[in-house]
């Protein structure tokens, strides 16, 4: 069986038969009206390069979605252990955690293994370099204690299940870190973003598990993006 990614490789291979190469900067005036490159529009495209791309894409939709990567696990934080407590949590610890709290004025973490790092998707919606920072906020970090857990573990539907999450346990690493992680459009710019999402997903298992056959595909919410 052929990995994705090397269907990828063969569509890009195709693509870069079919489609004249983006424009090279230049620093030495040679770009000019008659060397200049661009990318052509569909409806000026060959229909010998229209069909070869085509068959490329529809050969990709029909495999299954493989990466060839076997075995990948990301580690997970169990809050429940650090719920009230996060400025004792392990993976604050400057040495052998991921840094810990920011500081003033901007929230910026200055120590661990990502001080100092440049974040350049955010602030909210914009693309603008800005320090990963962070501001504990311990009464916050409390919603993913036990307690909490219990209460969306008692929801029936996905649906319940998920609008609870969200007010509580899933939201209990977002603001109860703050800074970066409290913004719902840079938040993946902090590590700790990757670990507290196999906490949820590790609720999300254990809500299914405790109804098997009838939650393991349950669904809630329309279909599509709004």
């Amino acid at each position: 069986m052929i990995a994705l990614s090397t269907m990828f490789f063969i569509l890009f291979a195709i693509l870069a038969l079919v489609l004249p190469v983006p424009a090279i900067s230049s620093s030495n005036g040679t770009c000019t009206p008659e060397t200049i490159q661009t990318r052509i529009e569909w409806a000026n495209m060959a229909n010998a390069d229209k069909e070869s791309y085509l068959k490329a894409v529809n050969c990709l939709m029909q495999l299954p979605a493989q990466t060839g990567i076997n075995g990948t696990f990301t580690s997970w934080w169990d809050e429940t252990r650090d719920a009230g407590n996060f400025m004792g949590s392990p993976l604050l610890d400057p040495h052998t955690g991921f840094g810990g709290n920011g500081t003033d004025p901007d929230g910026c973490v200055i120590d661990g293994p990502f001080a100092n790092t440049t974040l350049h998707i955010g602030p909210g919606q914009t693309l603008k370099a800005h320090c990963l920072s962070r501001s504990v906020n311990e009464k916050n970090s409390t919603l993913g204690n036990e307690t909490y857990i219990q209460q969306c573990h008692n929801k029936s539907s996905y649906r319940d299940f998920w609008e609870a999450t969200g007010f509580t346990t899933h939201g209990a690493g977002h603001s109860g870190v703050g800074g970066v992680m409290e913004d719902i459009d840079a938040s993946p710019g902090d590590p700790l973003f990757y670990l507290h999402h196999g906490f949820v997903d590790r609720l999300w298992w254990k809500w299914q598990s405790e109804d098997f056959g009838n939650r393991l595909y349950q669904l809630g919410g329309p279909s599509t993006q709004g």
